[in-house]
């Protein structure tokens, strides 16, 4: 148990370095920055040559952590390295990306869509207001 902790104490108290400046990322899994935060870390830990993509290579140790936290050994072959490689490389372009991490753990630990959440996103950006789901609600149900 105290393995699980030690990781989630990990993940979610991570520094991050802005400019100079360093602040505690004191944030839930379940929340944009949060998945963003989980997806930094995954890929900092797995890319281990820094060239900016987890190749074939170093998704193998990925693999061997995810059973190990399950208390199993597992040694991958390789099918089970090109589909969990699959599973990773969100825009099927051949590498796994830190875009990709981020998209798979925005999706997961959010339950939104990365593509929908850019769009969202956007409106805000150029000072435009989208209605909120809320009213969209309520007006619904007083169609009936």
């Amino acid at each position: 148990m105290q393995q699980y902790s030690n990781t989630y104490e990990s993940v979610v108290r991570t520094q991050v370095v802005s400019g100079q400046d360093q602040k505690p990322l004191n944030l839930g899994l379940t929340d944009v920055e949060g998945a963003k935060a989980v997806a930094r870390r995954l890929f900092d830990t797995y890319d281990r040559d820094r060239n900016g993509q987890i190749d074939n290579v170093e998704v193998v140790p990925m693999i061997v952590d995810v059973y190990k936290s399950f208390n199993r050994i597992f040694s991958p072959a390789r099918g089970d390295i090109d589909s969990f490689y699959k599973v990773l490389d969100r825009n099927s372009d051949g590498k796994i990306t830190y875009q990709d991490l981020e998209d798979l753990c925005i999706r997961y630990l959010t339950n939104q869509t990365p593509t929908n959440l850019r769009a969202s996103e956007a409106p805000r950006q150029s000072g435009i207001q989208q209605p909120s789901q809320t009213v969209t609600s309520s007006y619904r149900r007083t169609q009936y």
